[in-house]
């Protein structure tokens, strides 16, 4: 039996074959899904075309989550997705007497 090490030491994240932390998740969380399309696709037109679906749909998945790895990183993906969440510019519509006067309240 093969044996895979899961963690490699206290406070790191979780590393499985090069997939490192929310990537080894989406990978998981894609085959799943696959799985779940071939059962749907099974009972709706042949058995063949149901595999040839799954197999494609797990494919891409796991290459772009291994993509997503290597071009971001542990928790580069969410620094991205933070960065477009954040505004260009803060727009304040008051007036400045107002701010000036209920800023030493």
């Amino acid at each position: 039996m093969v044996c895979y090490t899961i963690n490699k030491g206290v406070g790191k994240a979780v590393e499985v074959k090069g997939l490192r932390a929310q990537y080894f998740i989406y990978a998981v969380a894609g085959v799943v899904l696959a799985f779940v399309v071939f059962f749907v696709l099974s009972f709706i037109v042949n058995q063949a075309a149901a595999i040839i679906v799954a197999a494609v749909c797990l494919i891409s998945n796991v290459s772009v989550c291994f993509f997503l790895n290597n071009k971001y990183g542990e928790k580069g993906l969410v620094q991205v997705y933070a960065k477009r969440a954040t505004p260009n510019r803060i727009a304040v519509h008051k007036r400045i007497y107002n701010i000036i006067k209920n800023n030493g309240d």
